[in-house]
Order: structure tokens, then sequence, then C-alpha cells
């Protein structure tokens, strides 16, 4: 985590980015029977895409992080789907593809179950992931931060910041050298005691 630079989305940009994905989608000309949103970061795209393109949605649930940029060995399923796939046209959803391994995992498992056919899509795109979804909005390498996912970020920096040390200086400089924007960085401070929540 430390020289990671981070950018952090807005519901607002998130809604704009889910419209474009949507439309992405029905000008392919595919048309998913289901969307399938990896828990955590693609229950919120899928219910919202689910709204957009008319479809049903399903969740399933993969761990792969322990924390901020720390992954396990290999990804898990922790629940199942709760629909039948057998022949039908899935859309795998995620925030984004970053490793690409909880895609892969999604997509294997999608198929065994006897899907039709399969189509992968994210948010955003790491140019380092095994596998390139079909849908995807931006490639970066920073951190994103999602709406749905800011406490948990702020928690892991704010633990990664106190174990260094730093004081209230330092950290400021190290939170705006990575990028870290204001308003995160005034929640890290707050809940590491170097300053009140305004």
């Amino acid at each position: 985590m430390v020289g990671a630079k981070f950018i952090a989305l807005t519901w607002d940009e998130i809604d704009e980015m889910l419209n474009k994905i949507a439309e992405r989608v029905k000008e392919s000309g595919f048309k998913p029977d289901v969307i399938l949103g990896i828990s955590k970061g693609g229950i919120i795209p899928a219910a919202i895409l689910s709204d957009r393109l008319g479809v049903d949605s399903d969740i399933i649930g993969v761990r792969y992080y322990k924390n901020i940029g720390r992954v396990m060995r290999r990804p898990e399923i922790l629940q199942h789907v709760s629909i039948e796939l057998r022949g039908k046209r899935v859309l795998v959803i995620d925030d984004v593809a970053d490793t690409g391994h909880s895609l892969q995992l999604v997509m294997r498992y999608v198929r065994k179950r006897g899907a039709e056919k399969v189509m992968t899509c994210t948010l955003h795109y790491k140019p380092w992931a095994i596998i390139k979804p079909d849908y995807f909005l931006t490639e970066t390498k920073a951190w994103i931060i999602y709406p749905w996912e800011i406490n948990e970020t702020v928690e892991s920096i704010a633990k990664s910041l106190e174990r260094r040390r730093l004081g209230e200086g330092e950290i400021k400089k190290e939170l705006r050298r990575m990028e870290v924007p204001e308003r995160i960085v005034r929640e890290i401070l707050h809940l590491i005691g170097k300053t009140p929540q305004s």
C-alpha cells in the first residue's frame, strides 16, 4: 500500500459509470438472463445493472482480500448462487479486475453449472489482471476507493500509518503524496486520533 495512488469515487460517479456500462452491454447485443454480482464489490453494481437492463440478479460470495493490497493465496467461494444457471446467459460483475483471480474463479463456477454464455464486467481494470473483462470503463493502476467501502479502506490505511508511528504532519504529507482525497485524509486523521473530525 505504501506509495499507492488512490481514486475515491462518489455515488454520482458510480451511477454515471453504470449507465455507460449498461449502454455498452445493450450496444454489444449481449442479452443476459442473469446478472451475477461478486460479493462484496459487485453487489451494488449488480443491483443497479439489474435495474438498468431489466434482468434478474444474484450474488456469489468470494473472499480474496485480507486487507488493502493483501490477498489470500487464492480466492474462495463463500456463498453459492441461489438460482439455476443451466442454459442461461450470465453477466458476471465486480467492481474491479485487480488480479482477475476472483473473476476467473466465478467464470469457472458458472460454466460448471451449465451456463450457455458467460461475459464479465467491471468498473475498473488493472493492467496486470489475468483476465480482461468483456466490459469495463477505465484501466488504472490506482487503488480505487468505492463509496461502499470507505470505512474499510480508511481503517486499513489508518492502521498502516499507525504502525509507522508518524506524526500528524508526516501522515498528511504521506497521504497527499499517495493522492488520497482530502475528505478521506480527514477521516483517517480522525480515526487515528490526530485531529478532530469536522
